[in-house]
This record gives structure tokens, sequence and C-alpha cells, in this order.
């Protein structure tokens, strides 16, 4: 158990409202709380607040993993909790595109022979 995360997140639930707390109960919402830094890291991080089912609290935590395969770990037990920004898609999309524009020569000179 992450004892200061876990106190971060209960101060970070009196911040929200009901329907936010609604939405991440229910539906599964991670609530964006911004980016922070902490003692010993070299850059800032997103932190969000989210419902764990397992353990049935609210829980504070930053992306952990690829941007394809990330999750979030609840403070107080540990589980993992897939989370997969909104920007995964677009990401591999862009990779893909510019895969095809490295290789094109590639590709069209198949097609001819």
């Amino acid at each position: 158990m992450n004892f200061a995360l876990a106190r971060e997140a209960q101060e970070a639930l009196k911040k929200t409202t009901r329907w936010q707390r609604f939405c991440m109960k229910m539906r599964g919402k991670k609530l964006y709380l911004g980016c922070e830094q902490k003692e010993g890291w070299s850059g800032k991080l997103p932190f969000y607040l989210f419902w764990c089912s397992a353990c049935e609290h609210y829980a504070k935590d930053y992306p952990h993993g690829f941007i394809e395969r990330q999750y979030l770990i609840c403070s107080y037990c540990g589980q993992q909790q897939d989370f997969v920004s909104w920007r995964a898609p677009f990401t591999e999309l862009r990779d893909l595109v510019l895969f095809f524009i490295r290789h094109r020569r590639e590709f069209f000179d198949r097609r001819k022979n």
C-alpha cells in the first residue's frame, strides 16, 4: 500500500463533483488531476484519480508501461487497471503511415514485377 498516494487520492476526491465520482465508479473513467514531479524524478508525469473495483477505493496513480499497453496501479491493493491514452491509436496510425512512406519504393517495385 502506497500511503502517500492513498492520502493524496483522498484529498483529490474531496475536490470532485458527484458526477465525476459517478463516472469513475460506474463508467470506469479516469479523472486527470494534472502533471506532478515527485522528488528525485527527472520530469513531470500525468496523474489520474480512478475507482478500483477490486478493493472498492478511489486511487491515484500515473500511467506505467508503453503507450499502447499502459496501466494504473491501485495505491491500496496494488491491482493493475488498464489505461490506454486517447493518443495511442493516433500514435499507432502515425507510425504505420511513416512506415509506409519510408518503404513505399519497395512496395511499388514489388507490385510492378
